[in-house]
């Protein structure tokens, strides 16, 4: 067991005032704390680098469970609407997690290096999201990246190296082939991250599956069967999920009405909009985002 568990727990604890997600004096890196055990709900998980020290973060896509002991790490290339709650916590065992965002730059770099070292890796075919358990090393040049929170100065130069560091011990370990395939340019597993990063920047827009099956150099049944193995879902289900999820982010946090959030994310009929958010949330929009403020639910992942 790494022996400073404890004292990376007590640096995020530091960090986190309150639960939340909190952002940390190291640029793309946040500290994150929940006391309360929540029910599973419908989230938006953001592309990001997550490990757990303390707690367990439980995700549900499409019927697949993805849970891990503590310490874990949980990493996804790309967003994804997933189901997920927070368990085996309290106020005196909160969750205590680390968020470095993703840095597909520092990714391919690293992998690139791999990739000379062990070409031999073949396609890996498989969800784009990962979880398993951190390793020493790993939680060892976390404690290393929290100890940087003190000293602005050193943290400028060497943040940087150990968030690679990070990287590299991610993608030495057994996931490491399969999310290498996500960044190594021409893969197939690449060319889907590709289309779902287009579809994710234009909610607003309806999704041209034809074009995105060309741009990815793909049959359409192809592109629509690796695009559900990353997934789990269809281009098309992807798309109206992240729209829903966007809605009610704008609504709760923004303000904003549903119709202009509905107009916002590309719902050109309020009533559609209407209908298809109370089919995945369960209630009105109205009534679903009144709600949560009342709650203060948490209405984005990690």
């Amino acid at each position: 067991m790494f022996a400073g568990r404890d004292q990376l727990k007590s640096l995020i604890a530091r960090w986190c005032p309150s639960d939340g997600v909190h952002a940390s004096p190291v640029p793309g890196i946040s500290c994150i704390k929940v006391s309360r055990q929540d029910q599973r709900a419908k989230r938006h998980w953001r592309a990001s680098f997550c490990i757990i020290v303390q707690g367990t973060k439980e995700i549900l896509l499409e019927g697949q469970v993805y849970r891990e002991r503590e310490p874990h790490y949980i990493v996804s290339p790309i967003d994804l609407p997933v189901t997920s709650r927070v368990a085996g916590v309290s106020s005196a065992h909160p969750l205590l997690c680390l968020k470095m965002d993703f840095d597909a730059v520092a990714l391919r770099e690293v992998a690139a290096q791999l990739d000379r070292a062990r070409p031999e890796d073949l396609e890996h075919p498989g969800r784009a999201i990962f979880i398993g358990k951190a390793s020493d090393r790993m939680l060892d040049a976390a404690l290393r990246l929290g100890t940087l929170f003190v000293t602005p100065d050193d943290a400028t130069v060497l943040a940087p190296l150990v968030m690679k560091e990070l990287v590299f011990h991610l993608l030495k370990g057994p996931d490491g082939p399969a999310i290498r395939q996500l960044v190594r340019a021409g893969s197939q597993a690449h060319r889907i991250a590709e289309a779902i990063h287009r579809l994710q920047a234009s909610l607003d827009k309806d999704a041209d599956i034809a074009a995105l099956a060309r741009t990815a150099g793909m049959s359409r049944a192809a592109f629509f069967k690796r695009f559900k193995e990353a997934t789990a879902m269809s281009p098309l289900q992807y798309q109206k999920r992240l729209r829903l999820l966007e809605a009610r982010r704008l609504m709760v946090e923004e303000g904003l009405g549903a119709e202009a959030s509905a107009f916002r994310v590309g719902y050109t009929s309020a009533s559609q909009f209407s209908r298809e958010y109370s089919r995945m949330f369960g209630n009105s929009p109205l009534r679903d985002t009144r709600a949560l403020k009342q709650t203060a639910a948490v209405v984005q992942d990690m």
